[in-house]
């Protein structure tokens, strides 16, 4: 038996996570802040690839587990001791729906080859680990039939529904996601059009404040030869969602030392700016109060002094 917890935006720490949590826990994508770590004794597991590693070579969660079934480590968290395995997530995206599918299709995982379902890992651990930036072809058949899968957690996502779901509601959102990832593993996909449409806001030298229309704006703007982004979606209560992201780890955009900076100018105590090298944002739950025009003011502020 498996039972998934989710607890929107809710972040804790490895030591945290152990004293807390009952034996056979895993941790997904985020929940759990830090590298992928494990405890033998009680059988815990934090699989995560945002805070503390090297984005672009660290595998995406997904992948990680796909690796975890494949290999029977899985086996570990089942025996006669043990009869449930407790999951844990703070967000239903791409990366955690996957995870969920692959946890609770272990067992068809393990025994059989699943080459469509090789291939939705393989594709989404490329987006993930980049941050959507991988240049994917927006009108290939795959990127159409992903954009189906994940349709249910992109509009909520994008029409801000996300931020205000309770957890029950998430659960609800997940499992419509885990019934067409269940389709396209029969051969029975959707596909929608990717709508990549973007508005830029305002520019700081090479640095790009941009508003996304479609959900999928990204791949457009990095085709287009933006670099370092600053992505802002006004909130209902008069906040701001920001995403900051650049394309590699040789681009000049300090990312762990912004969130540094503004994590000292909000002084939030229970949320903070975070995420890897590569892409990451402001608070989940709460987002930021900067307006735009004064963040990105800040941002290239702190990008002078490196």
């Amino acid at each position: 038996m498996i039972e998934l917890i989710v607890e929107r935006g809710v972040t804790k720490t490895w030591e945290d996570f152990i004293s807390q949590s009952p034996k056979f826990s895993i941790a997904l994508d985020g929940y759990v802040s830090g590298p992928t770590n494990y405890q033998i004794d009680g059988r815990r597991l934090n699989l995560n690839h945002h805070e503390g590693v090297n984005r672009l070579i660290t595998k995406s969660t997904s992948a990680q587990v796909y690796f975890f079934i494949k290999q029977g480590m899985i086996k570990n968290f089942y025996n006669l001791e043990n009869q449930k395995l407790s999951i844990y997530v703070n967000d239903p995206d791409q990366d955690v729906c996957l995870s969920l599918w692959l946890l609770f299709n272990y067992e068809r995982i393990m025994k059989n080859d699943e080459p469509l379902i090789e291939k939705l890992v393989e594709i989404e651990d490329r987006l993930d680990i980049t941050g959507g930036t991988y240049p994917f072809d927006s009108n290939s058949k795959i990127m159409k039939e992903m954009a189906w899968i994940f349709e249910p957690y992109i509009k909520s996502r994008h029409t801000n529904q996300l931020y205000t779901m309770t957890n029950d509601e998430i659960k609800i959102l997940i499992k419509k996601v885990l019934i067409r990832i269940d389709k396209y593993s029969q051969g029975k996909c959707g596909m929608v059009n990717l709508d990549t449409r973007y508005k830029l806001i305002q520019s700081d030298k090479d640095i790009y404040m941009i508003e996304e229309i479609g959900p999928y704006a990204k791949m457009e703007f990095i085709k287009n030869g933006i670099n370092k982004a600053i992505l802002v979606k006004k909130r209902k209560d008069e906040n701001y969602t920001y995403t900051l992201l650049k394309t590699d780890t040789f681009v000049l955009f300090p990312l762990e030392k912004i969130y540094a900076e503004l994590n000292k100018i909000e002084k939030k105590k229970n949320e903070k700016w975070g995420g890897s090298d590569l892409i990451g944002g402001s608070p989940r739950l709460s987002g930021s109060a900067i307006k735009p025009e004064k963040l990105i003011s800040l941002i290239s502020k702190i990008t002078k002094k490196i």
